[in-house]
């Protein structure tokens, strides 16, 4: 495939992500403002329930996306259905057991969840939970035959129009706008993509092709719940200690590593099929190791430039939008810089996990999600304040990264000066322009004019760092590529 797809598949992903992202951060600042700290943090202890509902296909899902792409490269379609219909019995079957035991967990009465909503909002983000699992088995089947269109459609609906209801609902009807709201798009995403190029077949199949994907994919599986422990731990710890009022000032940080993040995971998903694809042979795995490097190369620099900038203005944002959250900016940047650090293991870990590292991954990442715990519960515990909080997930989000690089940079790199080099490229641009913006908004007054010199600061203190490391990234040669619509000469 040419790098010019290459770089239209991963911008269309990359937008559609952002459409999303857009809806879904309009929804949170305006759900901010209707519920407050309290109510908005209440919000996102709910939501635990539909991070970890996600993951009741106990690998299957994730053995669907190493498996099926092979199979659609050789053409063939019996072999692609077998393993569909294989990966929906257990996204059936998990889908199940995780509504019984929700179920069962609240019926307890230990419940913290559903404070101060009662039973029912905790129930119907089950429900939601449910709908997104049948969501990722499409999402996946498309983007194994190529039809990455379909599926940035599929999700930029489920954004807009959920988190489109809940902003127009949620003054009005409070957590049940926001509810009825995901619900309503989540379910007109699965029609989005039932209307696709490829229809997943909801017939189940066999009980046998389900467990060998399981098998194939619990490594990932076991990595990807590791890495949900290492960035819910904080929520966790806020309810467990804080209490959701200290949850809702924290929250803002919450969207703002998210959104740093998709650009890295759009890449990423555009990406895993075709790693997969080479490790199985189906594809030359030296120019699917170029465009691992080119892309991670390219996101790992010009990345930290646009969050250092978004760090100087969030203070003033959100002091003028949400004053009852400024208490929430020191941590917001904290888990920014945290986020970036995240961001630049992120192609490298997907490469890992294409390429059949796995199980080293998981056994990284459960050490690091481990440790990550120990430490935000240890510091929680003490110390209630967000921006503590968020500087002991910070640490975490770094350790858990550096295992990342660490073990993908072998594979990528010929040459031990390589490798180092692609570990300074991982982590040098995020530490430099965070610490950037971070000094910059520690000296200075407020108001509109010192935002703009912080601005000019970070932007100048990046510019030895975008010279130094940017040169041979290709930033300038995806731009032209993408503008043009054609192929630059190498």
């Amino acid at each position: 495939m040419h790098p010019r797809r290459l770089v239209r598949d991963a911008m269309s992903m990359a937008l559609s992500q952002y459409v999303a992202r857009i809806a879904l951060l309009a929804r949170g600042l305006v759900a901010a403002a209707a519920l407050g700290p309290l109510g908005y943090g209440a919000w996102n202890a709910l939501n635990l329930l539909l991070d970890y509902g996600s993951y009741a296909s106990c690998g299957a899902l994730q053995g669907l996306d190493l498996a099926l792409p092979p199979e659609v490269a050789r053409g063939d379609r019996a072999a692609a259905a077998r393993v569909m219909r294989g990966a929906w019995t257990v996204v059936a079957a998990g889908g199940a057991a995780f509504a019984i035991g929700a179920a069962i967990y609240l019926a307890s009465g230990a419940h913290a969840v559903a404070a101060p909503w009662g039973i029912a909002a905790p129930l119907l983000m089950v429900a939601a939970a449910l709908i997104q699992l049948a969501l990722q088995y499409h999402l996946g089947a498309l983007r194994a035959h190529g039809a990455f269109a379909a599926a940035s459609a599929a999700q930029a609906v489920q954004a807009v129009a959920g988190g489109g209801l809940g902003l127009a609902l949620v003054w009005r009807s409070g957590v049940w706008g926001l509810l009825g709201g995901w619900l309503a798009g989540s379910l007109a995403a699965l029609i989005v993509a039932r209307r696709g190029p490829v229809r997943p077949p909801l017939v189940p199949g066999s009980v046998a092709d389900g467990a060998a994907l399981v098998r194939t994919g619990f490594p990932i599986f076991g990595f990807f719940t590791a890495s949900l422990v290492l960035r819910s731990a904080d929520r966790i710890a806020f309810v467990r200690y804080a209490g959701t009022a200290g949850l809702g000032q924290y929250s803002l940080g919450l969207m703002a590593a998210g959104l740093i993040l998709y650009v890295p995971e759009a890449a990423a998903a555009v990406l895993t099929p075709r790693v997969a694809a080479a490790a199985q042979g189906a594809r030359d795995p030296e120019r699917t190791r170029e465009e691992v490097r080119r892309v991670h190369r390219a996101l790992a620099v010009a990345l930290p430039v646009a969050v250092a900038i978004a760090m100087v203005w969030a203070g003033p944002v959100i002091g003028a939008l949400l004053p009852a959250y400024a208490d929430g900016v020191p941590a917001l940047r904290l888990l920014a810089i945290g986020a970036l650090l995240l961001s630049g293991a992120t192609v490298p870990g997907y490469y890992v996990l294409a390429s059949g590292g796995a199980a080293r991954l998981f056994a990284a990442g459960a050490i690091a999600a481990l440790a990550t715990v120990t430490l935000v519960f240890a510091v929680g515990a003490r110390d209630h304040r967000p921006a503590a909080i968020a500087l002991a997930s910070a640490a975490g989000y770094g350790l858990f990264a550096l295992g990342l690089v660490a073990l993908a940079a072998p594979g990528l790199c010929a040459t031990a000066a390589q490798r180092a080099a692609f570990v300074a490229t991982s982590f040098v641009p995020a530490l430099w322009a965070g610490g950037a913006a971070l000094a910059a908004c520690g000296v200075g007054g407020a108001g509109l004019g010192a935002a703009l010199l912080r601005t000019l600061a970070v932007a100048i203190a990046c510019l030895p760092m975008l010279l130094t490391l940017g040169r041979g990234a290709g930033l300038l040669r995806f731009a032209r590529e993408w503008l043009s619509g054609r192929p630059q000469p190498a």
